[in-house]
């Protein structure tokens, strides 16, 4: 990986022309995802970008307060201009959810398009996370300007939706599948985050040209390893983000149960929300593990940090499913420049990361027996180890997942595509 990563940031030092880049994305800044500090990097090295997405509802449901109380507040982030397509909130339950997917696919590709029609752009960008419809607007654009779409895909459907039982119809299922193969077919490019990953678009993308592309740790997260040691004071074990159905946290609970029978000194530090929180809360109290957790709740990037120096371990977990195995948690690039060990819970992918990279301790999927006995594990484990493990977590991920090779590789193939259709 490091070569190939290498070779395109040679590539890019020829790339003379800066490029327009237009990021269409359903989630943007405020909420929390990567996008921001992608355009932030494509912005330093010079690069015009303007965003198109929603109103920031996420994981909440509901438009934030301080977007509602002064949205022109909202019209830029770091000087990138931003146009926020009206669409409904989340909200809860499966019925307001397919509303805002589908507002967003309606007001995007029509009010978006409207906004946009007096600007020039070299070349589209989607962010495409959950829904994979809303890279619907991208390629109504692309139609109207006539440029090139490169797809940054993070969430395969309809695979993620039968996974977490979200849509159990196989006649549903079929129909999401035709419209992501119609989806890829109008893309020019796209970007996944393993080849595992890129094996499953590739069944339904034909002869679109599919890239790798993994993620990256957010420069905040890289803090030095920790040299304290743990035997006198209760192991923090920090939890980072979506509190959903795929990770699992009917596993971790199991896990508590066990701790709290053997007496350990642990305590999960959760920092994130999502449509498990309350059943997560709810949880807690009924089996009495208060003293096993805190919940944090939402909190802005910019406010994270805070929480992994805090941190001595840090947990990623997904639920057993071929489609998980292919995706590698976002958390893990971040965990491991952050010099936390790691403890894993899945399989596939994510799993092999952790073992290759020498970071922390896995087990597989919902084995929340074996999770509770690699807890135990690293509260045994000596304090040069565990830091040596945190470390090893940070080597790594400065070799194999840097935002500087990672973004002259997006540079070379955004000049590839434009001069393509240019020819």
């Amino acid at each position: 990986m490091e070569g190939i990563l290498e070779t395109w940031a040679v590539k890019s030092m020829f790339i003379g022309a800066l490029v327009r880049i237009l990021v269409v994305s359903q989630y943007f800044w405020p909420e929390n995802f990567r996008i921001n500090d992608l355009c932030l990097a494509l912005k330093d090295k010079g690069h015009e970008i303007t965003v198109l997405t929603g109103k920031p509802n996420y994981p909440s449901g509901v438009f934030f307060n301080d977007y509602v109380d002064s949205p022109c507040s909202f019209d830029f982030y770091h000087e990138i201009p931003i146009i926020r397509t009206p669409i409904l909130p989340r909200k809860s339950g499966g019925k307001n959810l397919l509303l805002n997917y589908i507002s967003y696919l309606v007001s995007g590709s029509t009010y978006g398009a409207y906004k946009l029609r007096k600007q020039d752009f070299d070349i589209i960008f989607v962010c495409q996370l959950s829904p994979v419809t809303a890279a619907i607007p991208a390629i109504v654009l692309k139609k109207l300007k006539g440029i090139p779409l490169v797809m940054w895909s993070l969430d395969l459907w309809p695979e993620s939706l039968e996974a977490v039982g979200v849509v159990k119809s196989k006649l549903a299922l079929s129909v999401v599948g035709k419209l992501v193969s119609w989806i890829y077919g109008h893309c020019d490019v796209i970007l996944g985050q393993s080849e595992s990953y890129l094996n499953a678009v590739r069944r339904r993308s034909g002869k679109v040209q599919l890239e790798l592309f993994p993620n990256w740790a957010e420069d905040q997260f890289k803090i030095e390893a920790k040299k304290v040691d743990l035997p006198s004071s209760v192991m923090t074990i920090m939890f980072a983000g979506n509190v959903g159905d795929a990770q699992d946290f009917e596993s971790i609970i199991e896990c508590a149960k066990l701790l709290k029978e053997s007496g350990s000194r642990v305590q999960f530090s959760i920092v994130g929300s999502g449509r498990k929180f309350i059943w997560l809360k709810s949880q807690i109290e009924d089996y009495q593990l208060d003293d096993y957790f805190i919940l944090h709740g939402q909190h802005p990037l910019e406010h994270m940090p805070v929480f992994y120096e805090e941190a001595d371990i840090a947990l990623v977990s997904l639920k057993p499913n071929d489609i998980f195995e292919r995706t590698i948690p976002g958390k893990i690039q971040s965990y491991m420049l952050a010099s936390l060990p790691i403890l894993s819970m899945l399989d596939g992918e994510g799993k092999k990361l952790v073992e290759a990279a020498d970071c922390g301790l896995a087990c597989s999927a919902s084995a929340h027996q074996k999770l509770y006995e690699n807890i135990l594990s690293m509260l045994s484990m000596s304090p040069e180890r565990r830091r040596e493990l945190g470390v090893n977590g940070k080597n790594f991920a400065e070799r194999y997942f840097n935002k500087i090779l990672l973004v002259a590789k997006l540079e070379t193939l955004f000049e590839t595509e434009i001069e393509r259709v240019k020819l």
